[in-house]
């Protein structure tokens, strides 16, 4: 079933019939300048248009909500949007599921580069599985890539030191993973979305957020953060599709084109993730001299939540099993778990040098698809 909920119009039937060297293509953000969904889009765009010989347009916060791209590029309304695939939970199930293991990146073997490996493994898996591209074409969506928060911390507004203080605390969860994560440790799980985070912790309506300290620039939480415990709950946010491309608008591309978008969606994972971690960095370095304490967590908390993860593995394939009747759940996660140790290696220093991860990236991943033949051509690997 499509997850549109729009009704193709003549704007839409006309952005589909006329040929893609003759119209601008359109490519929706959802979100606002500044943050690392429109540096990457934005690049994405400019590449495009000095390579590929396409005109494009980029809408930051207009055109298209986060909740209607979806739709949006399936209807042809956009040509090219940013994807938060958990807002469609069954329509994506088998990428959400990968996603929901994202704290992988930093349980056991801590990467030093948790976003940049996660995503890796992440896109190594999709383009390879024949069921998750058959999911996108469902959609008339093309899968162009996906990219991954910095790690997660707790933004408080009292100071959690060790597992005690976070027993009975109220915490906004944005993912079942780390919903799960917190009731471990004894805190309560409050399901409020990313943009109400300020408002919650303003009003005490929690006591932390599970976030990116990206979000105390990006979120406005330097107003109402009083401290930021790093190590905990750890992982990344990792179901952002940074590039998903209409279907048709991708069969109207000569197969130059295509590998042109398919370099430039390379760069677009390596410029969200090298910029989510870049703003996290810098805003953890000027925490301090705006008052909040930042606070490393103990061993004793790193050890629980990496048991934790590790137990979770379980609870994640027998979820998808049952809700969305995925087959072949736990088999598929064994391969996830390989697949972000392999990144965790490959990203291992990378931390400060885009350029070096976009070509990482192409190497091992964008490189290796056929532009004339992708995406169907995963179906017969």
């Amino acid at each position: 079933m499509s997850i549109s909920k729009f009704i193709l119009g003549t704007v839409a039937a006309v952005a589909l019939s006329t040929p893609v060297s003759a119209q601008s293509l359109k490519v929706v953000v959802g979100k606002a300048e500044g943050g690392p969904e429109f540096f990457a889009l934005e690049n994405f765009a400019k590449r495009l248009e000095d390579t590929a010989d396409v005109k494009t347009r980029v809408f930051p916060m207009s055109l298209l909500s986060l909740a209607e791209i979806p739709p949006g590029i399936s209807d042809g309304i956009a040509d090219v949007g940013y994807v938060i695939t958990p807002y469609y939970a069954a329509e994506f199930a088998e990428v959400n599921m990968v996603a929901e293991t994202a704290m992988l990146a930093t349980a056991g073997t801590r990467s030093d580069y948790p976003g940049a490996a996660m995503a890796g493994a992440i896109m190594d898996y999709v383009v390879n599985c024949a069921e998750c591209t058959a999911m996108y074409a469902a959609q008339n969506h093309v899968y162009l890539g996906s990219s991954a928060t910095a790690d997660y911390a707790l933004l408080c507004t009292t100071p959690i030191r060790s597992s005690d203080d976070i027993a009975g605390r109220k915490v906004r969860a944005g993912a079942g993973n780390y919903s799960r994560w917190a009731e471990a440790f004894g805190a309560t799980p409050v399901s409020i979305p990313g943009n109400e985070m300020y408002e919650a912790l303003s009003q005490r309506v929690v006591d932390c957020t599970m976030a990116s300290p990206a979000e105390l620039t990006a979120g406005g939480l330097f107003d109402v953060v009083k401290s930021v415990t790093t190590g905990v709950p750890g992982g990344v946010y990792a179901g952002l599709n940074t590039v998903n491309m209409n279907s048709g608008t991708w069969q109207g591309l000569s197969t130059e084109q295509k590998t042109a978008v398919l370099r430039a969606a390379a760069e677009a994972q390596a410029d969200f993730v090298w910029k989510s971690a870049k703003d996290a960095a810098d805003n953890l370095a000027a925490a301090p001299g705006k008052g909040i304490e930042v606070i490393a967590a103990p061993q004793e908390m790193l050890d629980r939540t990496s048991a934790y993860v590790s137990g979770d593995l379980e609870t994640i394939a027998s979820g998808y099993t049952g809700t969305y009747g995925l087959a072949d759940a736990a088999a598929k996660l064994e391969k996830v778990v390989a697949l972000v140790e392999k990144w965790k290696g490959l990203t291992s220093g990378l931390a400060e040098d885009r350029d070096a991860l976009a070509a990482l990236y192409w190497d091992e991943i964008f490189s290796k698809l056929d532009p004339a033949t992708y995406p169907s051509s995963v179906a017969s690997n």
